[in-house]
């Protein structure tokens, strides 16, 4: 849902700027030049932050941060200062009345705004963390206990083996690997002292296994009483009686559906059918057949992608539906695909301008609607997490505490499996144990680091062994991190988004324009230089279109440098929530924007194009002193290899056209020519 932000300031340079980056990164922004009006606004209206500067029409930030004090302890707070403060005023600020973040003038736009997202997503976390921490770790907790009766018959059933086989050596490191593994998970969950007593077990079985400990009578008795005390810590640890074993090998289900994608079905599907689909593609399905709910579902739930089928309704509210959709804050990128019955190659043009990747013709069968899942799921770009541990019960749990903050995980139980997964998954983030059968978790980093694709891949390494020599060996190997089980969740998700949110701040510094989220020019050509290379291998098309806004310079002129940059924000926001995702969107360098669509000819791409010119000019946008205008664009379109074999070539036909464009008026599209 849309993240609400209360602006409370009196300096209208001040407040442009810092509304068009808001904006421009999909906030509501409710501003005030008024102290009084922004407390008495807090009635009707509860933002998600509140960004004050230093003076306002009626009363200096502090001073008004000591009322919103008295009415509001809860809403954090940014504090813009002009000038670095006393340690007295910065204290008071931070301790006192509660200001999450002091900054000051004058504003670094991408820093700025990097601040901003983290105070935003440390509130939500905060948010969700005091509902549903303590309900989340009793849900684990719970499973955990429902399993753990199979893995302790288990353990006791591989002890017995080892004393029948005391020279099976795999024997032994099967009881090692067992404790090692109970030791992590357990004392994770809650259950400490079962833990500790693991720890032991493990402990014993190194001796054993390292020649420090003879294996005689006295060492069995030792596991066996150890093996005993697992029993009552349980009882110590989760006093509620628990369930008998699930089966007779001891498997338990730990997993929930957290970590899946969401995916809304929109039409009329049977319950056999929305079950199929679901466990084929192993995603959860959000169906609706009503336009309203359909949206408020969408507003309430982490939608990965949408398929509308337009079979059950009027073609037209199936293109308006992927409108609002894409209207929505957060799903401005969302992946969409349409299911028909008629041919509907005439409405090509609404579609793409919809934001169609997909188009499946009806009856969907099976097959078809897993392979369309996966393709756009892949194409949402949620963060993604592949965790390979040999422990199913602990990949299971992290799977569960990730899944629930938006991610995407994956897990990988043998680790011999971990790089064609790598391969296949392309993940964002790598938690990676350290002890594992056959091979070890440092051997497995360095293969990956050894590879020029994941050198800049953030690894963080859990693993009960938290000695310095084994923290220095992590990080020898290449781990960005080190986190010893057992793993707290909250220092867990903390270190999983700092390094998600550095490597996310690291590409958007290099490849995307802060004003508009767009592609930089440099990113721009990296990225159609592989569409290109795509095209030519397969003898697909693509089309080119160079776009320039009209005017540009009398706007700034006559309305203002700020005005003229909420202009550039808003069309590149426009941009981003037209068209498909897989298209690509740059700023070519001042008012000039260029975008390449996939596997698509120039005669459909200017109907859409002309869509998107007739909203814009229907926009009114405000100047620095308040009056209102109104802009358009004029467009250079090219098709390859209809008008040109090789990028350089493309890029300057479609300036050519753009060049025509304006000379015969401007507010147009030219493809031919």
């Amino acid at each position: 849902m849309a993240t609400s932000i209360l602006l409370v300031d009196n300096d209208q340079q001040l407040t442009a700027l810092v509304k068009s980056l808001l904006t421009g990164r999909g906030h509501e922004v409710l501003h005030f030049d008024s102290g009084k009006e922004a407390i008495d606004s807090l009635s009707k209206h509860k933002p998600d932050l509140i960004v004050v500067s230093e003076q306002l029409s009626d009363i200096d930030g502090v001073g008004w941060i000591v009322k919103l004090r008295q009415v509001n302890r809860d809403t954090k707070v940014v504090f813009i200062s002009s000038k670095w403060k006393e340690t007295d005023v910065y204290q008071q600020l931070t301790k006192d009345f509660g200001v999450s973040l002091v900054v000051h003038r004058p504003l670094k736009p991408l820093l700025f705004g990097a601040q901003i997202d983290g105070e935003l997503k440390a509130k939500t976390a905060s948010d969700l963390n005091e509902v549903t921490d303590t309900e989340t770790f009793m849900q684990l907790k719970t499973r955990f206990a429902s399993i753990l009766p199979g893995r302790l018959k288990n353990m006791e059933d591989v002890v017995e083996q080892s004393m029948a086989n005391p020279g099976d050596g795999e024997a032994l490191k099967e009881v090692r690997r067992l404790s090692h593994n109970l030791k992590g998970t357990a004392s994770s969950c809650g259950f400490h002292h079962l833990g500790e007593t693991a720890a032991q077990i493990e402990q014993t079985m190194n001796d054993v296994i390292d020649g420090q400990k003879a294996l005689d009578k006295n060492t069995w008795d030792t596991i066996r009483r150890l093996v005993g005390v697992l029993h009552e810590n349980v009882k110590q640890d989760f006093p509620d009686k628990l369930p008998p074993p699930p089966d007779a090998t001891g498997e338990g289900e730990m997993a929930d559906d957290s970590s899946m994608a969401n995916v809304l079905l929109f039409g009329k599907y049977n319950e056999d059918e929305s079950k199929k689909f679901s466990q084929k593609a192993t995603v959860r399905l959000i169906f609706s057949e009503d336009t309203k709910d359909a949206i408020e579902k969408a507003k309430a739930t982490m939608l990965d992608a949408a398929i509308i089928d337009m079979s059950d309704t009027q073609t037209d509210s199936s293109f308006d539906l992927a409108l609002k959709l894409r209207g929505i804050s957060g799903l401005e990128t969302l992946p969409l695909a349409f299911i028909h019955k008629e041919e509907i190659k005439g409405r090509r043009t609404e579609g793409m301008h919809a934001g169609a990747s997909l188009y499946l013709k009806k009856p969907v069968s099976e097959p078809d609607m897993v392979q369309a899942i996966e393709y756009l799921i892949a194409l949402r770009g949620r963060p993604r997490i592949l965790i390979v541990d040999d422990d199913e019960d602990f990949t299971k749990i992290i799977e569960s505490a990730l899944g629930k903050e938006g991610m995407l995980v994956k897990s990988v139980n043998e680790p011999d499996n971990a790089l064609p997964v790598l391969e296949d998954f392309s993940p964002d983030l790598l938690l990676l144990d350290v002890m594992m059968p056959n091979t070890s978790g440092y051997d497995v980093c360095r293969k990956i680091r050894a590879m020029a694709r994941w050198q800049d891949l953030p690894i963080v390494f859990l693993t009960a062994q938290s000695g310095l020599d084994s923290r220095l060996a992590a990080f020898d190997a290449g781990a960005d991190d080190y986190l010893p089980k057992p793993v707290a969740t909250v220092e867990l998700l903390a270190r999983v988004r700092v390094r998600l949110d550095r490597m996310r701040l690291m590409k958007e510094r290099a490849d995307r324009d802060i004003l508009t989220g767009l592609l930089l020019r440099r990113a721009f050509i990296e990225a159609l230089t592989a569409l290109h290379s795509e095209a030519e291998r397969h003898k697909l098309e693509f089309s080119l279109c160079l776009m320039d806004v009209d005017h540009f310079k009398k706007v700034n002129d006559t309305y203002g440098h700020m005005a003229g940059d909420r202009v550039l924000a808003h069309f590149g926001q426009l941009l981003r929530r037209r068209f498909r995702v897989e298209d690509l969107r740059g700023r070519w360098g001042g008012e000039e924007f260029i975008m390449a669509f996939r596997h698509e000819g120039k005669e459909t791409m200017k109907g859409a194009l002309n869509r998107v010119l007739d909203e814009l000019v229907t926009i009114p946008f405000d100047g620095d002193h308040k009056e209102q205008f109104f802009v358009s664009f004029s467009a250079g379109l090219v098709s390859f290899p209809q008008d040109g074999t090789q990028i350089e070539a493309l890029i300057k036909k479609a300036d050519e056209r753009l060049y025509i464009a304006k000379e015969q008026g401007r507010r147009r599209i030219i493809s031919e020519g």
